[in-house]
């Protein structure tokens, strides 16, 4: 498993990459995965950084499998 914490994507590019390699490397686990650190930092009261870091590559992981399931954009 990725540790959510290390990941500090810096421009967009980077955010849907990150997201992109942790859909592959556990495929819709990654939601529940990333649901979980979160949850987990809320309930430590962690950096906030690591926190926002978590809820956006979230976001993206949810935007990534909508698209998928949109399929073909053409």
């Amino acid at each position: 498993m990725m540790n959510v914490i290390e990941l500090h994507p810096d421009t967009a590019i980077d955010l849907y990459s990150t997201a992109h390699s942790l859909l592959m490397q556990q495929g819709e686990n990654a939601v529940d995965m990333l649901r979980n650190e979160a949850q987990l930092l809320r309930d430590n009261s962690q950096a906030e950084e690591d926190l926002y870091a978590c809820i956006e590559l979230l976001r993206v992981v949810n935007e990534l499998i909508d698209m998928e399931i949109g399929g073909p954009v053409h």
